[in-house]
């Protein structure tokens, strides 16, 4: 029996030929339609910074100390006697007496006491004292007269008994003694009108120096004042002394030629400011220092002296009282521009140096890699030297997020106004 060949059975394909290329199809354009809704890359976000613009500013690098404006010199007016104020000085077109801040000149009679009792007790001293010379006179001639009669007794021989010869004897001794008397009564009268012409003189107060600025006034026209009671206090501030303390490092004389320039000796010339004249500056001469140390502070006092100037309406700069800055080495203060240390960073190579500069391009902020050169360090800031750095004054360099920056990218400067905690807190 002949075996006949059977076909394998094969499984019905699920899809039809037609049906299994439009499902591949579906496939590949679903896969490209998924690959076309995918988004671009993102633009990385701009990175807040702060900034700091380069402009110029002041290194002091001088010493300073705080002292003391003081008068050239002051006076207090006071009556030597009791008396009552009969009047006080009136300035020349004012009608009005002296009062504080008045400035007058040497030898004017600022106040004066009644004069009644006064010229009164003038006139009996001079009276007693007339009368007490012709005592005297009267005195003399009496011990002339009794000494002309006990020398004619004692020439004569005999004929002027003993008693009468004592009686003239006692006669002269009473006529000495007068006169002695009279001598010291009338010394002590010259006395008395001396003093009544000071007491007259002294009736006034007279001002003893020139540019004499009235300071205190303790006196009132009509008024009763007592002996010695202070009536004016008086200073003259046409010139003035700045006194201030020098530890003794600036005084003394260094075996290593150290500058001079802060060191404090005698006629040297320095300056003084004040929050008083603020903007304005004024030399000072060295006048005065002490020969020891101050107890307490163990500094040595020192005296500048200077004219006081004049303000436009008459009145003196410098007041007594006032509180000034003395500054030593100024010459070595000057104008440079600072940067903190945190905005430097290093180069491309080792010995390069650079900062990220802010500046806008295209509507944009980025920033900018700057060469930079460097100077002296001065309180964690360090000065930029214009030889050899490509910044310019006015430049934008970043001081903060420095690390997160790179030549070109972008960034978002942090003004002041919009510098909230979280702001700061971002960009730290």
């Amino acid at each position: 029996m002949r075996t006949s060949e059977v076909e394998p059975v094969r499984a019905p394909s699920p899809y039809g030929t037609s049906a299994y290329l439009s499902c591949v199809l579906g496939c590949l354009l679903l896969g490209a339609a998924v690959s076309g809704c995918e988004k671009p890359p993102e633009e990385a976000a701009p990175v807040p910074v702060r900034t700091k613009v380069l402009i110029p500013e002041e290194i002091v690098v001088s010493s300073r100390f705080s002292g003391s404006v003081e008068p050239l010199q002051t006076t207090d007016l006071a009556f030597k006697l009791p008396g009552t104020v009969q009047s006080l000085h009136r300035p020349p077109r004012l009608d009005r007496d002296v009062q504080v801040g008045d400035v007058l000149a040497k030898g004017t009679v600022i106040a004066e006491l009644d004069e009644g009792d006064l010229r009164r007790a003038k006139a009996s001293a001079e009276a007693r004292v007339a009368q007490l010379e012709a005592r005297v006179a009267t005195a003399i001639d009496n011990l002339k007269i009794a000494t002309r009669v006990l020398k004619r007794f004692e020439e004569s021989s005999g004929s002027v008994s003993e008693v009468a010869r004592d009686d003239a004897a006692a006669k002269r001794v009473s006529a000495s003694g007068e006169l002695t008397s009279a001598e010291h009564a009338l010394a002590d009268a010259k006395v008395r009108l001396d003093q009544a012409n000071d007491d007259y003189v002294n009736r006034q107060l007279i001002v003893p120096f020139d540019n004499a600025t009235v300071a205190e006034k303790r006196i009132e026209s009509g008024e009763r004042k007592a002996a010695h009671e202070v009536a004016f206090r008086l200073i003259d501030i046409s010139t003035v002394h700045v006194t201030f303390g020098v530890p003794d490092t600036m005084l003394g004389d260094p075996a290593f030629g150290r500058s001079v320039a802060d060191r404090i000796y005698l006629g040297r010339t320095l300056t003084i400011t004040a929050d008083a004249f603020e903007g304005r500056s004024l030399e000072a001469v060295v006048t005065k220092i002490a020969p020891q140390a101050d107890a307490r502070t163990r500094t040595f006092l020192t005296e500048l002296s200077l004219t006081n100037p004049r303000l436009s309406d008459g009145q003196h700069l410098l007041r007594p009282g006032m509180i000034v800055t003395v500054r030593v080495g100024t010459q070595s203060d000057r104008r440079v521009m600072l940067l903190p240390m945190a905005a430097i960073h290093r180069g491309r190579s080792a010995d390069e140096l650079i900062v990220y500069e802010a500046v806008a391009e295209n509507g944009r902020e980025v920033v900018r890699a700057r060469k930079v050169s460097l100077g002296g360090v001065y309180d964690n800031q360090v000065e930029v030297v214009p030889a050899g750095s490509e910044l310019r004054l006015g430049s934008q360099v970043v001081v903060t997020t420095a690390e997160r920056l790179t030549d070109g990218g972008l960034v978002r400067v942090l003004r002041e106004s919009n510098l909230s905690p979280a702001t700061l807190s971002e960009a730290k």
